[in-house]
């Protein structure tokens, strides 16, 4: 598994829009424009998606809770193999036990990153 972009805990994130946060963490391997072409993209064993269509490809309803379980990734199954995504929400949690602060940190950080995803989802693509 390839990790695309530097690591920080929630409590050590500066505060960063979805916009920045997206480039920081996404664009390595999904690209500047979110088309899935990103420098990391052709190194990579599966495809990497365009999230500029994750509405289109759910029926023109942008899935704003899976979305958020998919970059938080701690509760995904992994039954079927391994996911070349890295499990952002350990990333961004750290490794250094429970905290509610932290936990509520981590899900701001994801729902900023959802609601950017959101605000650039291409319908007609």
């Amino acid at each position: 598994m390839l990790i695309c972009a530097a690591s920080g805990r929630a409590d050590e994130a500066p505060a960063l829009s979805g916009a920045q946060l997206y480039q920081e963490f996404c664009a390595t391997c999904h690209g500047v424009d979110a088309h899935g072409n990103g420098p990391v993209a052709l190194s990579l064993k599966s495809p990497v998606p365009d999230l500029t269509l994750i509405a289109r490809r759910h029926g023109g309803v942008f899935p704003a809770e899976w979305v958020h379980a998919m970059i938080d990734g701690r509760s995904m199954p992994r039954a079927h193999g391994t996911s070349d995504m890295p499990v952002w929400g350990w990333e961004f949690y750290g490794y250094e036990g429970e905290d509610a602060t932290r936990r509520r940190r981590v899900a701001e950080l994801i729902d900023q990153l959802v609601a950017y995803l959101q605000s650039i989802q291409n319908h007609t693509r």
